[in-house]
């Protein structure tokens, strides 16, 4: 299952705050060669803070395998600060019923077949998420060929294509009620709910 938690709830979890931070440093530095900001082999940035969000698939020894972390918009956001030449008629959401979708990544090392199922979940549980917080639609940056083999309706681009980051990507928003991946849930039987109950009720009084 999918388990979220914040800076403020992440003791509910154990240790998936750092082994979040693990991930990113194998994706992001180690893999991609970017110069985040990193250390002891964790990798961060100014946008964890407590307004963050962690959605995170672990495996059965309670490693982070797959990340998605979101944040309301009426806080500094990394669309707003570093690309919002992206955004074509310069309107950047600010609105605690907008959120956006930042540092996404799934272990490469995880086998095929349990692989396939980390995104599709993740969405499914930012879904369930945004629909418990009141959240309208997710804003984001990524390559356009990434999100429309999950979601299929609803992807409304910002703008054109640039480079960021070594790659062609562009600003998308998606409304929540067309966040879950349906043609991945129905092929890998994913039902909803796919949030973990374990501190899910702690979280959203955090919130």
């Amino acid at each position: 299952m999918i388990e979220v938690f914040s800076q403020k709830t992440a003791y509910l979890l154990r240790d998936a705050l750092a082994s979040q931070a693990q991930l990113r440093y194998r994706v992001f530095v180690e893999s991609r060669k970017l110069p985040h900001d990193h250390f002891d082999g964790m990798e961060y940035d100014p946008f964890d803070t407590p307004a963050a969000r962690y959605l995170v698939w672990r495996d059965e020894s309670a490693t982070v395998r797959g990340l998605m972390r979101v944040m309301p918009t009426n806080l500094p956001y990394m669309l707003q600060r570093y690309w919002p030449h992206l955004v074509k008629d310069g309107h950047l959401p600010c609105s605690p019923q907008v959120w956006e979708l930042t540092r996404g990544c799934v272990d490469k090392g995880v086998v095929p077949e349990r692989r396939a199922r980390i995104v599709p979940e993740l969405l499914c549980g930012m879904q369930d998420l945004f629909e418990r917080l009141g959240v309208r639609s997710v804003i984001g940056v990524s390559r356009p060929r990434l999100i429309s083999t999950y979601i299929r309706s609803g992807v409304r681009w910002l703008g054109e294509p640039d480079l960021v980051e070594g790659q062609i990507e562009a600003a998308f928003a998606v409304p929540t009620e067309h966040i879950r991946p349906i043609l991945h849930c129905y092929k890998l039987n994913i039902e909803k709910p796919v949030l973990s109950p374990v501190g899910l009720d702690d979280f959203m009084l955090a919130a």
